[in-house]
């Protein structure tokens, strides 16, 4: 929690100056890291000030995900390959390879690997929209919410639902990005593991048993973009307290909404980072342009910098690690 609330601090207070720029006031930070070896909520971060902000920023309800979403839209597109795939052996044996003249045809990935892996590195929007009409919205929102996701942060099945126009909290999207470290695997959060009642502990607190949400496969082929997209914004591990390998979804220039994320993973801990702008007597979000000065992307710049001083302060050591 500490290490959570330094980050933030420190960084906001680096790249945000309300005084001076109209853009960086009234800029909420919510935050989140739970550790996907068993969904236990770890950290979390809820806002600056519990007595002037009411609410909690790390369990918020309106913030869209925008592209912080595509991973599930991704994995929903090589499950409906994968299924395809299995049908099709059922039916009939599988044709031999036409030689080339350099040998046997390779086998190469598959068609929504191509497209969606660098779409979603290069944070392009339109594969993902047409991706979401060919699979079918419900299977995405279905698979979305088997990974972690809440059924009432969901949004409307529109064209935009596959570039993010959801909503879920910086808690559930840490959770759901865990199926990816697992490899297709969720575990429910949970932060309470003991209620005594009168001495006597209260039954129904175990902690929670993993389930199937999307195939290993499906996870494999994801993992691999999330990867590149963490390498490409936080840079490659340095340092032997910073050597973990990571997943990572985020949100870019090309998002129009007004919201910024990174989700991060690792082996030990999977932490997403949320800035948005809220006003009280404003219902809808505050835009983002211009906050943290004009090359900010939007905001979209400064939870990276969140991410990687936590991960920093609270990665293991290297040589405690087999």
């Amino acid at each position: 929690m500490l290490a959570l609330t330094k980050a933030v601090e420190q960084v906001s207070a680096e790249r945000l100056d309300p005084k001076k720029r109209a853009e960086d006031q009234f800029v909420q930070v919510g935050a989140a890291s739970i550790r996907p070896k068993d969904g236990a909520v770890v950290a979390v971060y809820g806002g600056s000030d519990a007595i002037e902000h009411f609410t909690n920023n790390a369990d918020t309800s309106g913030v869209p995900a925008a592209s912080a979403f595509k991973p599930f839209v991704y994995a929903a597109a090589m499950e409906k390959e994968l299924e395809g795939k299995e049908r099709s052996a059922e039916v009939a044996a599988p044709e031999p390879a036409k030689p080339t003249p350099s040998g046997p045809a390779p086998a190469g990935p598959t068609t929504a690997s191509v497209s969606l892996h660098g779409a979603l590195v290069n944070s392009d929007h339109t594969p993902f929209v047409e991706s979401g009409k060919k699979i079918g919205l419900t299977k995405v929102k279905d698979l979305a919410v088997a990974s972690g996701l809440r059924e009432e942060s969901m949004a409307k099945l529109e064209p935009t639902f596959s570039i993010g126009t959801s909503t879920p909290s910086a808690v559930r999207l840490a959770s759901a990005y865990t199926t990816f470290v697992n490899q297709g695997r969720a575990t429910e959060p949970y932060s309470v593991t003991k209620v005594e009642r009168s001495g006597v502990a209260v039954d129904g607190l175990g902690r929670p048993k993993p389930r199937r949400a999307m195939s290993s496969e499906a996870a494999a082929t994801v993992s691999a973009a999330l990867r590149q997209v963490s390498w490409s914004t936080v840079g490659p591990p340095q340092g032997q307290r910073n050597q973990l390998p990571s997943w990572a979804g985020k949100t870019g220039p090309n998002d129009r909404m007004n919201s910024a994320w990174f989700i991060g993973a690792t082996q030990e801990l999977s932490t997403s980072v949320a800035m948005f702008r809220t006003k009280p007597d404003v219902p809808n979000l505050l835009p983002m342009q211009g906050v943290g000065g004009p090359d900010s992307d939007r905001g979209s710049a400064f939870p990276p910098l969140i991410w990687k001083a936590y991960n920093e302060a609270t990665a293991p050591p290297s040589q405690d690690r087999p």
